[in-house]
């Protein structure tokens, strides 16, 4: 079959175990060949992540490179949505529970996202998301929000190490920037 007549709006979904059904694991349709590979990584209409999104929505799309060893976040807000996935290399994303009140505050779990995979992850509002390079990697998100950008200075940051969490890293002397410490 060429890539041509491909279905690109079939995403399989699964769940982090922790959170039930509100953070969801996307796998889209890849068309692999010995050329290399295809695949969506979002469509505005077809994406089955617009059945819990608000109806109106900014959409904000980024990429971060990363080298082996460095530790991003724990950032987090109370308004965006974070459609994530590893576009290059492989990995490690810890999602915690932030959520004054809810009954999985505290709770986090980690997932390796890789190239091989094209999985994507879709942190909601309210928890927070912090991603170990296992590789030299280039990592994807897309932010879906009401109003303005929640900027860095407008986030929460948890400590990666904070004792409170018990957060298990595959490392324990990431390369991190000033923010993260």
């Amino acid at each position: 079959m060429s890539y041509k007549n491909k279905a690109w709006n079939n995403f399989d979904v699964a769940h982090l175990k922790s959170f039930n059904t509100e953070v969801p694991v996307y796998s889209p349709s890849v068309y692999r060949e010995y050329r290399g590979e295809i695949f969506t990584t979002y469509h505005s209409v077809d994406h089955p992540i617009h059945d819990l999104l608000p109806k109106e929505v900014n959409i904000h799309g980024r990429f971060s490179r990363s080298y082996k060893g460095v530790l991003r976040g724990l950032h987090y807000d109370d308004k965006t949505w974070k459609l994530v996935q590893a576009l290059v290399g492989e990995i490690y994303l810890v999602v915690l529970d932030v959520r004054a009140g809810s009954p999985t505050y505290g709770k986090w779990e980690s997932y390796i996202i890789s190239e091989r995979t094209r999985d994507q992850v879709l942190v909601p509002p309210g928890f927070a998301n912090g991603h170990f390079a296992l590789t030299d990697c280039i990592f994807h998100y897309n932010l879906f929000y009401e109003g303005d950008y929640v900027d860095e200075n407008r986030q929460g940051v948890v400590k990666w190490n904070d004792s409170k969490f018990n957060i298990e890293w595959p490392t324990d002397k990431p390369i991190l920037q000033k923010r993260d410490r």
